[in-house]
């Protein structure tokens, strides 16, 4: 079961990176962690630095990808953010935090969504 969520959460950033680089951002990184928290993708379009949060569910059965992401998830990718902002110099850097919500349903190409300024600092979900 384990694996199966890994391949579906790798599957996942895959898709969305695609979808990211297609929309004109440019990736700064992958899967930053911290003793804080992880951030699935950094990304930066124009001048704002973008966190991004990616889910992946295979239906849409118990909701969208993008309602599983509690308050304490949301809380952790800011934390995280904070020390990647100060570790490269960026602390003064615009930034928001995203989400990307993929649904593979075995019909082709996955359903994705890009949600922009998905949650704030203090991690309050606009979904």
């Amino acid at each position: 079961m384990k694996d199966s969520r890994l391949r579906l959460g790798a599957e996942g950033e895959r898709a969305a990176k695609g979808l990211l680089v297609a929309e004109g951002f440019r990736i700064l990184h992958e899967n930053y962690s911290t003793p804080l928290g992880e951030i699935d993708l950094i990304a930066q379009e124009g001048d704002v630095v973008v966190f991004v949060e990616v889910k992946a569910r295979r239906s849409l059965e118990y909701g969208p990808p993008e309602a599983s992401i509690t308050l304490t998830k949301q809380r952790q990718i800011v934390k995280a953010a904070a020390v990647f902002l100060e570790r490269t110099g960026l602390a003064e850097a615009a930034c928001r935090f995203d989400v990307v919500a993929v649904t593979f349903t075995g019909k082709g190409r996955p359903e994705m969504s890009l949600i922009r300024d998905a949650f704030g600092e203090g991690g309050s979900a606009i979904f």
